[in-house]
């Protein structure tokens, strides 16, 4: 099994990887498909729709959808979008039909970036001609709505800087929107955690802590609830490490009766060529085996060797 590293291959040609993916998916070679795949770069993946359509009159990802099936086929899917198509994808699949899975919603807004936000917006309502915000806020409701288009104005402060005069400030807010006589809406506090760098929500959560005297984990439990929660603490850990937030979605993905094949794929292409390694790393931490070693037990065939080779792409030398 092909373990080469995901980069940008500088002898690549497009036209003959394509040629190579047709006669793969032609004999259902799986692992050809794989290798071909899965050892160039996202920007080259794209290369091939066009050559591939020219020389043979139909489009790659529905030729793939029609040769193979199950999780295989939806991790090849995902491998074949962009970025951006495959965070849209996933926020459509999310709010779309019978209930919202708020779980995702908050995996995905709380871990991207502005930029990465901003496209999302774009291109959402380029391919569904609605807004991500509309699409959003009809299957959302309270604060946990409220919080989520905050997050959506993308106007996060990248900076990694420290608004020390405010940290005592948006401390005391928290604080005063536990007691319902201070007129002071929870929204209002923890609104801040949204558009905040990282370094500044970390000193804010340290502030709350030794104005109250308590762990703010304690605290959440007893004053917050629901989906705003969930939210919130998202807000927090991604602010604090973003890879271990991620490596504990995997966890949970993955934990109990059946694995949740979707969440596993989105996870893992999302990251790859990002911050995959450091995923990895952290995971090993936090459950004292390698993430290779989860797949294995998780996962079966082809669809098991094409996430470990994801893996070990993104792997350090």
């Amino acid at each position: 099994m092909a373990t080469a590293k995901i980069h940008f291959q500088p002898m690549f040609d497009e036209v003959v990887a394509s040629e190579r993916l047709e006669k793969a998916l032609r004999n259902k070679e799986k692992l050809k498909v794989l290798e071909i795949l899965v050892a160039v770069n996202n920007t080259q993946r794209q290369m091939l729709r066009t050559p591939y359509k020219t020389r043979y009159g139909k489009d790659l990802e529905e030729e793939i959808k029609k040769v193979f099936s199950g999780e295989f086929e939806d991790f090849l899917v995902a491998l074949l979008q962009t970025p951006t198509k495959l965070d849209v994808t996933e926020l459509h699949r999310a709010v779309k039909g019978l209930g919202t899975n708020e779980k995702n919603l908050i995996e995905i807004l709380t871990t991207r970036n502005n930029d990465e936000i901003e496209a999302a917006k774009n291109t959402f309502f380029m391919t569904y001609q609605k807004s991500l915000e509309d699409a959003i806020s009809a299957d959302t409701s309270g604060d946990f709505r409220r919080l989520l288009i905050v997050i959506l104005q993308a106007k996060r402060d990248e900076s990694g800087t420290v608004n020390a005069l405010h940290v005592a400030t948006h401390a005391s807010q928290i604080l005063k929107s536990f007691d319902k006589k201070s007129g002071v809406e929870k929204f209002d506090a923890f609104k801040i955690f949204a558009t905040a760098s990282g370094a500044h929500v970390q000193k804010v959560i340290e502030e709350v802590e030794r104005q109250s005297g308590k762990e703010f984990g304690k605290l959440a439990d007893k004053e917050l609830s629901g989906d705003f929660k969930n939210l919130v603490l998202a807000l927090i850990e991604t602010s604090k490490n973003r890879p271990r937030f991620l490596a504990n979605a995997i966890h949970t993905a993955t934990k109990g009766m059946g694995t949740r094949d979707k969440d596993l794929i989105r996870i893992l292409v999302s990251r790859s060529e990002i911050d995959l390694v450091l995923i990895e790393y952290e995971f090993q931490v936090l459950f004292g085996k390698p993430l290779t070693q989860l797949i294995k037990e998780e996962c079966k065939a082809e669809y098991r060797d094409g996430l470990t080779m994801l893996v070990k792409g993104n792997s350090r030398p």
